[in-house]
């Protein structure tokens, strides 16, 4: 660029290692017509600047002054753009592909986290873990599971409604008075059994605002709140907000395969006129709470793990030798279960022989990043008692 305009340079070069350098004179690069790919390159960025509808009111000139102000960047698939985009001092242009913008979420600040949690973890009741999966009377269970779904229903009392109004057509004195107050009921149809308390759990806990949870519990998720698409722009759906109503949450920006034209924030601001100022404040884009996205994610897992749990229930097993032991390696980086959190082992003094992968955060100790997480829960076979063996429907 510093040979094809006598403008200020906007940037400086410095050498990190021992360097090498093809030095290229002025006249060389314009004999070989080199000068034309450097324009081409810049004619696409002005096409690109003059289809967009916010920029739709800005002369020619101006947009070759955006152009000159703009850098290309391109970034493979899976590459961090940003670690924070609302710290970002530029305003980015998708020009070609896409990414997405990511919230590295805490789940132990959210209430719904404290409840699933809690909610799955009742059902160990005095037992060792897991044990309640291996036992030989399901359809007990699965009773036991329906009356803590109706904890305080007594449904005897319809009956007895029933029998009054019948016996009232027939002439039928009926005097017994209806009682359905909560010690009336019988043992089984009492209270819903409350969480157990943390403190009954033989596992480190930790505090957070809404109670105690186990110390593993307390694990982080990267959730995807927007994708970005081509033509789009990132950095200025705040631009015009005030400080105060500004969302400053860090918000992740990740590639999906995506070239980039970058401006400073200040420069463009700079060419903003009362028709850019106009469309702007109509260009606003509210992200989910934390506390919903938490929901959101916690409703995805429970899904998942159920149909995981279907599937291997319909499925028939492979009639052969079984599978030959695979022992993981050493030098693994990757593992499954390093990004899912089991509840069932938090008794088990068992080291983990794969890596867990840790995320720092602001003013909070590194994060455990997880992908799914498995509870106890209830067999699919009480759920849907049917479902008696693989792949049979009685």
């Amino acid at each position: 660029m510093g040979l094809l305009s006598s403008s200020v340079r906007r940037a400086t070069v410095v050498c990190m290692e021992e360097t090498e350098f093809l030095v290229v004179d002025q006249e060389d690069f314009l004999a070989n017509k080199l000068d034309q790919e450097v324009k081409k390159d810049a004619q696409h960025r002005f096409d690109f600047f003059r289809r967009m509808s916010l920029l739709h009111s800005w002369s020619d000139e101006k947009l070759w002054k955006l152009v000159t102000l703009g850098k290309v960047e391109k970034f493979l698939y899976g590459q961090l753009i940003s670690k924070d985009i609302v710290e970002s001092s530029s305003v980015m242009f998708v020009c070609r592909g896409s990414c997405e913008v990511l919230r590295l979420l805490d789940l132990g600040a959210s209430p719904f986290y404290y409840k699933w949690i809690w909610q799955h973890l009742e059902l160990i009741d005095d037992r060792a873990l897991k044990t309640n999966l291996k036992e030989l009377f399901p359809v007990k269970r699965f009773k036991e599971f329906r009356i803590k779904s109706y904890p305080v229903q007594d449904f005897s009392s319809l009956k007895l409604l029933r029998l009054e109004k019948a016996w009232e057509q027939q002439g039928t004195s009926f005097s017994r008075k209806i009682n359905t107050l909560e010690n009336s009921l019988p043992k089984m149809l009492g209270p819903k059994i409350k969480s157990r308390q943390p403190q009954l759990l033989e596992c480190p806990m930790i505090n957070t605002k809404h109670g105690d949870i186990p110390k593993e519990a307390s694990v982080g998720a990267y959730i995807k709140i927007h994708t970005v698409e081509e033509g789009e722009i990132i950095g200025l759906h705040q631009i015009l907000l005030p400080d105060n109503q500004q969302d400053l949450r860090p918000l992740i920006l990740v590639s999906m395969g995506v070239e980039l034209i970058t401006v400073r924030k200040e420069k463009f601001c700079e060419l903003i006129d009362s028709k850019v100022t106009e469309k702007l404040s109509r260009f606003k884009i509210g992200y989910l709470s934390d506390d919903d996205m938490c929901q959101k994610f916690l409703m995805e897992n429970s899904w998942d793990v159920f149909r995981k749990d279907f599937l291997r229930l319909l499925l028939k097993p492979r009639r052969g030798p079984p599978p030959p032991s695979v022992r993981n390696k050493k030098n693994e980086i990757y593992n499954p279960k390093s990004l899912t959190l089991d509840l069932c082992s938090f008794n088990k003094e068992t080291n983990p022989t794969y890596p867990i992968f840790m995320a720092p955060q602001k003013n909070l100790p590194p994060l455990r990043v997880v992908q799914t997480i498995t509870a106890p829960r209830y067999k699919i076979q009480e759920l849907l008692p049917r479902y008696k063996n693989a792949g049979v429907l009685v």
